[in-house]
């Protein structure tokens, strides 16, 4: 056990020292709460103990700022003093202290009171390692289920992490989604669509409006298949249930179930929100100028009134970012002769097809029209404003 002794006395601090040391422990010392919070951040400590009455910055002080302050893991504090009263003991544990023992030293108690700290910080690590270990096969998993989207279908993957940055933007500016559940918004926005992979892929963006009978049934069961899909992992079952929402409306209008209004997740809603401004802005061609009055259609309709207000401020900062560039996103289709690149070309493992600063001719924007086919490269292109013909 790494193990800090916070003691002002020397004669005090030097025992103490060669006890615990005896007791197979690594041990650490400062001679006082300023010289500890110091030490704490310079070498591995599992556990505190420090004498109460220190200069500079007392033991009671030193503990609080530990447990508030202090984030490399958590460090078992035990305090010691001469003050043994029932108050003074309340007074020690009510701050964060773990364990309260009192001077003189009775070392016989100490040690046994150490292998108790010992035995609790032992547990905290492992459960520390387990967690770790489960954060990772969380995020794998994540990862997995979003490249098979791409790969699946690669507009449909775009799409669907344009959605979880969204999501992630609008959970913040709402205010009302804890921090620890942001990881989920962020992995509901990534996997919402997980449910339209195999779908045909004259269906997959398809207008609604245009559907058959059939094709809109297929397509309003993504969210019940996409359901189905997370629940078969135990720990992604929290956003299989936002994912089975995130197509309901506002006015309850929407599938599969027909909720409406708060009867919604909020992290559906959310979601929703972002689908739909994804959907305006990269399928429906939609410019940034036009999304305010087309959000506001949708408004207490098929959106949250309120996202629909948290949208509307998130793309006037898109219009004034878009202004600030001095590059446009082209679609291959509309690329001219004469417009300059403003990014490099490459392939997926980053081989380099066209260096950016390149004029394009008749014979270059053909070139890239075949990496498009062979290298699969994004369908639009990153070019000067400059060298946009108006």
């Amino acid at each position: 056990m790494n193990i800090l002794i916070v003691e002002d006395d020397l004669m005090t601090l030097r025992l103490l020292e060669a006890h615990l040391k005896s007791w197979g422990h690594t041990v650490h010392t400062a001679v006082d709460g300023a010289a500890a919070w110091e030490a704490l951040h310079s070498a591995p400590v599992d556990m505190v103990v420090t004498d109460w009455m220190l200069p500079k910055m007392n033991g009671l002080e030193l503990c609080r700022k530990i447990r508030t302050e202090f984030t490399d893991g958590y460090v078992y504090l035990i305090i010691a003093s001469s003050l043994d009263s029932r108050q003074d003991m309340i007074h020690g544990l009510e701050s964060g202290v773990d364990d309260y023992v009192t001077k003189p030293f009775d070392f016989d108690e100490l040690r046994a009171r150490i292998a108790n700290g010992g035995r609790i910080v032992l547990l905290e690590q492992a459960l520390n390692r387990r967690y770790k270990q489960s954060q990772t096969t969380y995020f794998q998993t994540l990862h997995m289920f979003a490249s098979l989207m791409e790969v699946f279908n690669e507009g449909l993957g775009g799409h669907c992490r344009r959605v979880s940055r969204l999501a992630m933007s609008l959970a913040r500016r709402h205010g009302r989604i804890p921090v620890d559940q942001m990881h989920t918004v962020e992995a509901a926005g990534l996997l919402h669509d997980v449910g339209m992979v195999g779908m045909p892929a004259a269906v997959l963006f398809k207008k609604k409006v245009e559907m058959t009978g059939d094709e809109r049934s297929d397509y309003q069961a993504h969210p019940i298949h996409g359901e189905m899909i997370l629940s078969e992992v135990e720990y992604l079952r929290p956003i299989a249930q936002i994912v089975r929402a995130h197509h309901e409306q506002f006015n309850g209008r929407g599938f599969p179930d027909g909720l409406a209004g708060m009867f919604i997740p909020l992290i559906s809603r959310i979601i929703a929100a972002a689908d739909a401004y994804d959907h305006m802005v990269h399928q429906g061609g939609q410019s940034l100028e036009q999304i305010p009055e087309l959000l506001q259609t949708q408004r207490g309709y098929q959106l949250d009134p309120e996202l629909v207000d948290l949208l509307i401020d998130i793309n006037a900062l898109h219009i004034q970012e878009e202004a600030d560039r001095d590059f446009v996103e082209v679609a291959m289709e509309d690329l001219t002769e004469g417009m300059v690149l403003a990014q490099n070309i490459r392939r997926k493992n980053s081989a380099l097809l066209m260096p950016a600063l390149t004029e394009l001719t008749a014979y270059g924007i053909e070139k890239l029209k075949t990496y498009r086919k062979l290298a699969n490269i994004s369908p639009h292109i990153s070019i000067y404003k400059h060298s946009v013909r108006r």
